[in-house]
């Protein structure tokens, strides 16, 4: 497997012929899209009515976007993947310290960010485009040299988990108050 996500990550990362505007786009994709998909979250919010769907949706987006993340960062604490750089893989193109890599905590947040969003009525237009930020800093970060093709797969899998986790508790919580009132829904 470790022989097959290298492959996959010297494919895709940028060759010495890779053009000046690849490589000014893979490091710009592998950075910009955290805050558009921020900025569109917002607007995904904004744009929910009435005013406690809004809410119940910032929430949902808060505690996912948490969740995999908390959950990212404890993966890296007790499991240290070097990157690709750090091994002397491929070409790196952008400044990057010697941490772990796996998950992708770039694509942890826009993919958890895409889940919260997409289990909404009314955001899933937005989810979409932030799911696919999230597919454009796959590509960039693996191009720029600073993931493995695995990383991305375990973000988006850590991501995931954290939106069904998210939306289990949700579902939960609202059966359970509705069950308190009489059975019914608000």
């Amino acid at each position: 497997m470790i022989s097959l996500n290298h492959q996959i990550f010297l494919a895709v990362n940028a060759s010495d012929a890779a053009s000046p505007f690849a490589v000014w786009a893979g490091a710009m994709l592998a950075e910009w899209p955290v805050g558009i998909a921020m900025l569109l979250a917002l607007l995904a919010v904004v744009r929910q009515k009435p005013r406690g769907v809004a809410v119940a949706l910032a929430l949902r987006v808060v505690l996912t976007v948490a969740v995999s993340m908390g959950s990212a960062c404890l993966i890296r604490m007790f499991h240290y993947n070097p990157r690709p750089f750090v091994l002397g893989l491929g070409r790196m193109l952008i400044a990057h310290d010697p941490t772990s890599s796996f998950p992708s905590l770039h694509a942890t947040f826009l993919f958890s960010m895409a889940f919260a969003l997409l289990l909404q009525k009314g955001s899933r237009g937005i989810a979409l485009f932030v799911m696919l930020l999230g597919g454009a800093t796959v590509w960039a970060r693996i191009f720029v040299g600073v993931h493995y093709p695995l990383d991305m797969a375990g973000a988006f899998l850590t991501a995931c988990l954290a939106a069904v986790a998210v939306n289990f508790c949700f579902q939960r919580a609202r059966g359970g108050w509705a069950v308190k009132n009489g059975g019914a829904r608000g």
